[in-house]
């Protein structure tokens, strides 16, 4: 209940500004630039029916909320970057830390024997 006052306070509160704002525009005589007719900017040069038009606006204050389907496939975007970025540190995990490490004491040891054998 509070939550339908609430939407109904901002659609009024919204309605206002409006209103105040194309007050502002007549007062200011500011013409507008039409290079076509358009119904709906012909309802806006019309001072009379500007209340009309405003009262029929529709607010939707609940229209950028993310449905279900967008919250499953977001979460399983997030599982697949997770996923990657797993696969991405083991890869740098076997390069990096296996492959390397290993390799520089096969060579520190070959190095060694080599020395070794040449002293001999």
């Amino acid at each position: 209940m509070a939550d339908k006052n609430l939407e109904d306070l901002i659609v009024k509160i919204v309605k206002k500004v409006i209103k105040k704002e194309i007050k502002n525009l007549n007062q200011d005589d500011v013409p507008l630039v039409i290079t076509e007719s358009h119904p709906v900017l012909d309802n806006w040069q019309n001072p009379d029916s500007t209340e009309a038009v405003i009262d029929d606006l529709q607010i939707s204050p609940y229209s950028r909320l993310p449905n279900q389907e967008d919250l499953e496939l977001e979460r399983k975007l997030r599982e697949l970057k997770f996923k990657q970025e797993l696969r991405k540190d083991w890869i740098n995990f076997l390069v990096k830390d296996v492959i390397v490490y290993s390799a520089t004491m096969i060579f520190i040891l070959v190095l060694a024997g080599f020395y070794l054998f040449r002293i001999n």
